[in-house]
């Protein structure tokens, strides 16, 4: 098949890497994949040393007027898939699939948890769609609460996944840090801001300073300064020389097998996060919140340890239960490990959306 993957994004984020590695897959089965994005100079910057790119304009204001971007036209004109990342852009794609004749199947992924109600002139396009594909049950649900006349037939249910990890070196954590044989590291992946839970997680963890562990953040922080407002935290409860901050990495996977507990505390409602998952595949118990579709793939004491959002009181009690028990944090991960091999694999991840295409 020629199937075009469209970035959603104008910043690089979970949705972005999802796209990108759903078109390599998609490649090493042998199909040809074409990637598109908007003019933006993060998702550029990311992809320029990665994959072949087009850049086109895909409009997406309030109204679904106007001419398409021609190199989308031209992109879509002998496709058989496009697959779309964001509900704005399907207006565009249907417009240049008429322009150029074309039948391509157009597939919608939407990555998020809203019960967002579509406009009515924005309805034919979506009817059109071949499928839109939900990464969660809980995706779909809130979505069709309030857009029951898209038909049921067409709505399904993918959830995220990850590829198999490539075994790429990485620093040593424990040297780097200087953490001592035998006392937990404890990691936290992505985005480093409010919404993530990390200001909660470090007053969680001053609430343990009784124990010994290392705590280290690997992410970008949003805003650029939030790290100063989570050291002025972590120094006030007399935990700051065991809190560290490694900044962005394009290894993360390798750094998290060095983890003894991944913890992953958002306080916003998530899709289908991937962070937990990424501990999961590794065998690292993880502590994640339980106010999105988490529990769809997570087992609360068995594949890993629920917690409400914005509960440091929770996320405290789960916390001084892994550092203080190894030979539960070993059971959690091994089952983890294998609920993620049985369920949650890139080969199953890819044989759903091949489904969904055909």
């Amino acid at each position: 098949m020629r199937i075009l993957q469209i970035f959603p994004g104008k910043v690089w984020g979970g949705a972005e890497q999802f796209v990108l590695d759903l078109g390599l897959a998609l490649r090493d089965k042998g199909h040809e994949v074409e990637f598109l994005v908007r003019r933006s100079d993060a998702v550029i910057a990311r992809l320029e040393n990665a994959v072949e790119f087009s850049v086109v304009g895909l409009g997406g204001g309030v109204f679904p007027f106007g001419k398409p971007d021609p190199v989308l036209v031209e992109a879509v004109r002998n496709a058989d898939i496009v697959h779309v990342h964001d509900i704005s852009h399907v207006d565009a794609v249907f417009r240049a699939v008429d322009i150029a004749g074309s039948h391509a199947k157009v597939i919608l992924t939407r990555h998020i948890a809203r019960a967002s109600r579509t406009l009515p002139w924005r309805r034919g396009s979506l009817k059109r769609l071949h499928r839109i594909l939900f990464v969660s049950h809980l995706g779909r649900r809130l979505w069709q609460s309030v857009n029951s006349w898209m038909p049921a037939e067409k709505c399904m249910v993918v959830h995220n996944s990850i590829p198999p990890y490539a075994g790429a070196e990485a620093e040593d954590l424990r040297q780097r840090y200087a953490v001592r044989p035998g006392v937990p590291l404890i990691l936290f992946t992505g985005r480093v801001r409010e919404s993530k839970g990390c200001q909660v997680l470090v007053e969680a963890l001053v609430r343990v300073r009784d124990l010994d562990w290392t705590m280290i953040f690997v992410g970008t922080c949003k805003p650029a300064d939030f790290d100063k407002e989570l050291v002025r935290i972590a120094q006030r409860g007399a935990v700051g020389h065991r809190v560290g901050f490694y900044g962005f990495s394009d290894n993360v996977r390798a750094l998290i097998r060095q983890a003894d507990i991944g913890v992953a505390p958002s306080i916003v409602r998530e899709a289908c996060p991937l962070s937990p998952m990424e501990f999961m595949q590794a065998a690292v118990p993880v502590i994640a919140t339980d106010n999105g579709a988490q529990p769809e793939y997570i087992t609360d004491g068995e594949t890993g340890v629920l917690v409400p959002p914005d509960n440091v009181e929770a996320l405290a009690a789960a916390l001084r239960s892994m550092i203080t028990d190894p030979r539960r944090r070993q059971r959690i991960g091994r089952r983890g490990a294998g609920y993620f091999a049985e369920n949650l694999s890139y080969q199953r991840f890819i044989d759903e959306i091949l489904r969904a295409y055909s």
